[in-house]
């Protein structure tokens, strides 16, 4: 969920790796089938098949449209002080993936100019 996107898929080998960073150590078997079990509890994961298929979240709750109107709502507030409007704008960060949430990031930069350090 948080390391894939349209434009960053993952191979097979990615995920196990991965998985490996976390201590979790898993076979190509097991996990072709834990994304069919994914898939049938509702997750859409696409596959691009290729010499190497590749791996993504197609669809989630919010779309990046969606969470950039989000994060400019916290940012136009005036109620809202610049620290909870950081806050807000991570957490926003985590309905997507970490490549997205580096986007919304961004916006962050234009926060000092709308609100003063509190």
């Amino acid at each position: 969920m948080e390391k894939t996107d349209e434009e960053y898929p993952i191979t097979i080998n990615g995920i196990i790796n991965n998985l490996k960073s976390y201590g979790i150590f898993a076979e190509r078997k097991s996990v072709y089938s834990d994304i069919e079990l994914l898939r049938n509890f509702g997750l859409n994961i696409i596959c691009i098949r290729e010499k190497a298929n590749h791996y993504f979240i197609g669809s989630r709750k919010f779309e990046m449209p969606e969470l950039k109107l989000l994060v400019d709502a916290v940012q136009s507030s005036s109620f809202i002080t610049y620290k909870k409007s950081e806050e807000l704008i991570k957490k926003i960060g985590k309905l997507c993936s970490i490549h997205q949430a580096k986007i919304l990031q961004h916006q962050v930069i234009y926060i000092r100019y709308n609100k003063g350090h509190e």
